[in-house]
């Protein structure tokens, strides 16, 4: 007699969807700045800090100016803090931010060191400062001859033009900064805006007075002579360029054909940017997106392509960057346009909208896990402008989003028509846009 067959088993359930709660926050306004904090109890002992000078840029070289900034603060802040806390500098075309972790029993002292430090202007002293160039200078120096550096290059100038922004630092643009240059602009947004986030296990009171300790007092540094605003009206978003075509730099060096598309999209704050995030993520966000598999799993042409948001200012860079055979190079710049234009036509599926809508809440859970990823986001999100209370709503606002949502603003800011962008190739090929005058 035949046993009978074992019972198929039940399907599993499907997974639940991420979720994201914020946590609760305080916030203290002073002239000064503004100082938010976190408490996230249950973590250990450590206490994380951000300080966030925004960073208006001007005529010159701001890159270059930037980078040594960074370089003359991080000598110094690490000098101030010794035994006391970690400090890194993380700086960016529009943004300088202090992160400093310590013991929670460390932060009041770490704090107080750090904000005289900064009072005494002790980053921007001659020889500091005269080091940190020639450091930059070297670190430049050696990275100038890379392809991907020359991408990245071209992509900035095509999609900026003349802004500032669209400059990339030079070795040779740095042995002109100075004291006064890293002064003013450090303080060129004014104290106003300012920021300061702390996250730690101490009661919040106690965090918040903490962190309003960190911000450095209103400095008198003039800006004239460098020509670098001052005061504490938001500087304006950068001007959007007049269209420029695609060109191919030819580097005989590259070993596959790089390519970076984009062009300057809405930023945080803007009502599109949500659709427009999700968008992204379908294109190409996360290893199941469209580039991933038509690109890499159908077509062999690259390992990790990939289109990334990336805010900065009141705007956000769009970048779709592949590393691609030279010999698929046209093809795939052909698919990457068809992909977008799908897109744009709503050509997707509801599985596709949930899923990077999982992923988005799914990412923004995760980076907020930790004291160190908390921290990282709240300064992001007031580095673009944007209330502390921002995260808040970050489910909602995805959650909410239609696919026709989604296709509005892939149509408004995907479209191939509006995407500049470089091709950095060994030599130029049918398909390929035309070489860049002089480009090599």
């Amino acid at each position: 007699m035949t046993a009978p067959a074992a019972p198929l088993p039940a399907p599993a359930p499907p997974a639940a969807a991420p979720g994201f709660t914020a946590p609760p926050h305080r916030e203290h306004v002073s002239g000064r700045g503004t100082a938010v904090a976190v408490r996230r109890p249950g973590t250990g002992e450590l206490t994380e800090a951000r300080l966030l000078f925004p960073l208006a840029p001007a005529p010159g070289p701001h890159q270059a100016r930037v980078e040594v900034t960074a370089e003359a603060l991080r000598d110094a802040l690490t000098e101030a803090a010794a035994d006391l806390a970690t400090v890194r500098v993380e700086a960016r075309s529009d943004r300088a931010v202090i992160a400093v972790r310590t013991f929670a029993g460390d932060f009041a002292a770490t704090c107080a060191r750090i904000r005289d430090c900064l009072d005494a202007g002790r980053p921007h002293e001659a020889r500091r400062v005269r080091e940190a160039a020639e450091r930059v200078a070297r670190r430049l120096a050696a990275a100038e001859p890379a392809p991907a550096l020359l991408a990245r290059t071209g992509f900035l100038a095509a999609v900026y033009g003349p802004h500032p922004y669209g400059r990339a630092a030079t070795a040779a643009q740095t042995a002109g900064v100075d004291g006064p240059d890293t002064a003013a602009l450090l303080h060129s947004a004014g104290p106003a805006r300012r920021r300061s986030v702390t996250v730690g296990p101490n009661p919040v009171d106690e965090l918040l007075a903490q962190a309003a300790g960190l911000l450095p007092a209103a400095s008198g540094v003039p800006s004239e002579a460098t020509g670098l605003p001052s005061g504490d009206a938001p500087p304006p978003p950068a001007p959007a360029p007049a269209p420029r075509p695609r060109t191919t730099v030819l580097h005989p060096a590259t070993p596959q054909t790089l390519l970076r598309l984009g062009g300057l999209v809405p930023g945080r704050g803007h009502d599109d940017y949500p659709a427009l995030q999700l968008a992204v993520l379908m294109l190409g966000g996360y290893y199941a997106s469209r580039l991933t598999r038509v690109l890499r799993e159908r077509e062999g042409l690259a390992y990790a392509p990939r289109a990334v948001l990336d805010p900065l200012g009141h705007d956000a860079v769009l970048t779709v960057e592949a590393d691609v055979r030279h010999d698929g190079a046209a093809r795939a710049l052909t698919l990457i346009a068809q992909e977008a234009e799908r897109l744009a036509a709503g050509a997707f599926t509801a599985g596709e909208l949930r899923n990077a809508q999982n992923y988005a809440v799914g990412s923004m859970a995760m980076a907020c896990s930790s004291r160190s990823g908390l921290a990282s986001t709240y300064a992001a999100v007031l580095a673009s402008g944007l209330p502390a209370s921002w995260p808040a709503g970050y489910e909602e606002r995805l959650r909410a989003l239609t696919a026709a949502d989604v296709a509005r603003a892939a149509a408004a800011h995907l479209a191939p028509p509006g995407l500049t962008g470089v091709v950095v190739a060994p030599a130029w090929s049918p398909g390929l846009p035309s070489p860049a005058a002089g480009g090599t």
